[in-house]
């Protein structure tokens, strides 16, 4: 592995907590950083890294693939000359598949890197002699702040629920 690589995990594999967001899924809460972020994080890394579809369609546009409800495309993604395959994948159902295929893409591209890489493991990555290093970027995602349901909230739900017969 090149010097700049094993730089790579050192200085960015556990992200500054700034840009770190929260999503809640299947009633847990993940911590993810926004596409924004890892792109602008590439950029400090290697302003000509790129990223590209590893097949196209008849139209020229990344050739997708239905499992299940998810749509997914194959990417490969070039940091520093060195190439490798990364894949986004959205559900059916989103507004702009192609746009958050792209910025999937770049999320997994980016953490085969070693980028944000803490993130996706359940170890505790400081346990593995990693520490976090604070940068000076400025966030360009908004976490998400989730409040509680209360009470009230779920009864007029249940009552949606039973007016409607659902």
């Amino acid at each position: 592995m090149t010097d700049q690589l094993k730089k790579i995990l050192a200085d960015y594999a556990v992200p500054d907590p700034k840009i770190v967001s929260k999503l809640p899924k299947g009633g847990v809460t993940l911590d993810f950083v926004g596409h924004a972020d890892i792109t602008r994080i590439l950029i400090e890394i290697d302003p000509t890294w790129t990223i590209e579809p590893v097949a196209f369609d008849e139209g020229g546009l990344p050739a997708r693939t239905k499992i299940g409800s998810m749509i997914q495309a194959g990417f490969w993604i070039t940091v520093l000359g060195h190439r490798r395959y990364c894949v986004g994948s959205v559900e059916e159902r989103k507004q702009d598949v192609g746009k958050e295929l792209v910025s999937d893409a770049i999320r997994n591209g980016a953490m085969r890197f070693g980028i944000a890489l803490s993130l996706w493991t359940k170890a505790e990555w400081e346990d593995l002699g990693a520490t976090p290093v604070v940068r000076t970027l400025r966030a360009v995602t908004e976490t998400a702040v989730v409040k509680p349901v209360t009470k009230d909230v779920i009864d007029k739900f249940m009552k949606a629920c039973a007016d409607h017969n659902l």
